[in-house]
């Protein structure tokens, strides 16, 4: 009798470790498919991709070609409007300060502005990153130092991001002065943002990303997201490199994405292709409880809440 009772519990238990591991192989099968997808895309891009999503709720990343150098075209300038931010929490007034903006400092929307115009740095700062226009941006690479944005970044850990020219600077260029990241880096900085992770106040750190929320231009690794997810975004492109960076507020599975292209002709289609690969993905494993059926939001949420390990 002590033997069937103890081969009843052997077999139960082979069971439940059958079921674990069955379990545990459909996320990796999940993954694995992603992954797939990403390698196709690389194979098929007359260019060079790279691309790196990061998980926000366990912090997974899924990754091709990510530790590769690629020009940041207007990406950069995230950091410069970090380095912004942390310069204004030791200068409380600095946000609000005028700076000439107008036709003799530039193109863009410099253009449209009469002589005398001025425009406060924080303005200047959502007209960098929501318009993305070069005039803004060399204002406040001028404001804040170029020296001070690179300090910034070597003090945030990050070797391979470096800003080393001007915008519009074609000479430097050609010296291969060119503004570099690399997917991995780049991702890492948004998912510093989205994680309130920065050399900054919390109240600075709310304010950029608010910025990067601003609604921009369609670009083709932010189209495939539903505009009632909210996106903290920033795209680049130049000739032969197009790139996007941002934190997604997928509700229950929120991600980051930076996906970077070069020496390519038309990135759109492989550029859109990955981020809707990316958000189909996160979107499956949103609201999924542990065998993959989805829960409404409000009733996970709060599952999770009462389930949170003590001192948390």
């Amino acid at each position: 009798m002590q033997f069937k009772l103890l081969g009843s519990a052997i077999a139960a238990l082979a069971l439940i470790s059958t079921n674990v591991y069955a379990q545990t192989d459909m996320r990796v099968e999940l993954r694995k498919k992603f992954e797939a997808e990403l390698q196709k895309l690389n194979d098929s891009f007359d260019g060079a991709f790279g691309a790196q999503f990061v998980d926000l709720t366990d912090g997974q990343k899924i990754s091709i070609n990510a530790e590769n150098i690629f020009p940041t075209a207007s990406t950069i300038k995230v950091p410069i409007l970090i380095e912004l931010f942390r310069q204004a929490d030791q200068k409380p007034d600095l946000l609000k300060q005028q700076r000439p903006f107008n036709q003799k400092t530039g193109g863009g929307m410099a253009r449209l502005l009469g002589e005398g115009s001025s425009i406060a740095l924080e303005d200047v700062a959502k007209m960098m990153i929501n318009l993305s226009d070069n005039t803004a941006t060399n204002i406040l690479i001028d404001e804040v130092g170029m020296d001070s944005v690179n300090r910034l970044l070597t003090t945030m850990g990050f070797k391979q991001t470096k800003l080393q020219r001007r915008m519009l600077e074609n000479t430097a260029q050609a010296k291969n002065l060119e503004n570099i990241t690399t997917p991995a880096e780049a991702a890492t900085i948004m998912t510093r943002i989205a994680q309130c992770e920065l050399p900054v106040s919390k109240a600075a750190c709310a304010r950029i990303r608010e910025i990067l929320e601003i609604p921009q231009n369609p670009h083709p690794t932010k189209d495939p997201i539903p505009r009632n997810i909210p996106i903290a975004f920033k795209w680049g492109g130049v000739e032969g490199v197009s790139c996007g960076q941002a934190i997604v507020g997928l509700p229950d599975r929120p991600y980051v994405f930076s996906l970077m292209t070069t020496y390519g002709t038309d990135a759109a289609p492989t550029l859109r292709a990955a981020s809707e690969a990316g958000f189909n993905y996160f979107s499956k494993l949103a609201r999924a409880n542990a065998y993959g059926a989805r829960v409404p939001l409000d009733v996970i949420r709060k599952e999770r809440a009462n389930t949170k390990p003590p001192g948390r």
